[in-house]
């Protein structure tokens, strides 16, 4: 039975049960000055990301455009990865991530980008904020995978070794 006096009201959603993720932290050093290592990273992130971690398959071109990250594909179509609320210039980007599960829970991926000497950079991806998707745990394990693959991808086209 309905408990609102009226009958056309929806029922309240059940709260959702927050899970303990643990956050998925990658580092690696790039043989860069700090402005080259965060330009390599946001301006020409369609020359590095791995094409098997894009949604759109051969083709594609990843990049961060008006706000998002997004990724267009060889037909026009789109997909939005990711909103930027963050940027600093060489220092992070901060993004609201929706790519792998729904946008209505998106998590976040911090890049930091710090200055080792003058010539080397570290740069982190802290991914947090699996505990309220659906399947938190499979989702914070596909990340725990993708995120150390995708920054070798980055840091080889950087000029690591």
């Amino acid at each position: 039975m309905n408990s609102s006096l009226f009958s056309h009201a929806e029922q309240p959603e059940p709260a959702k049960k927050h899970i303990d993720v643990p956050d998925v932290v990658v580092e690696r050093r790039v043989p860069r000055e700090l402005h080259e290592a965060f330009n390599g990273f946001t301006e020409y992130l369609h020359l590095w990301w791995p094409e098997e971690f894009t949604e759109l398959g051969e083709g594609t071109h990843p990049e961060i455009e008006s706000g998002s990250l997004i990724e267009s594909g060889p037909d026009g179509e789109t997909a939005v990865w990711a909103t930027v609320t963050n940027r600093v210039q060489d220092a992070e980007i901060v993004l609201d991530w929706v790519k792998g599960h729904s946008a209505q829970t998106p998590t976040e991926a911090r890049i930091s980008f710090v200055p080792i000497d003058e010539a080397t950079t570290s740069v982190t991806v802290t991914h947090s904020g699996f505990g309220t998707v659906a399947d938190p745990v499979e989702t914070h394990d596909a990340f725990s995978v993708a995120w150390p693959q995708i920054l070798d991808r980055y840091a080889r086209f950087m000029g690591s070794r």
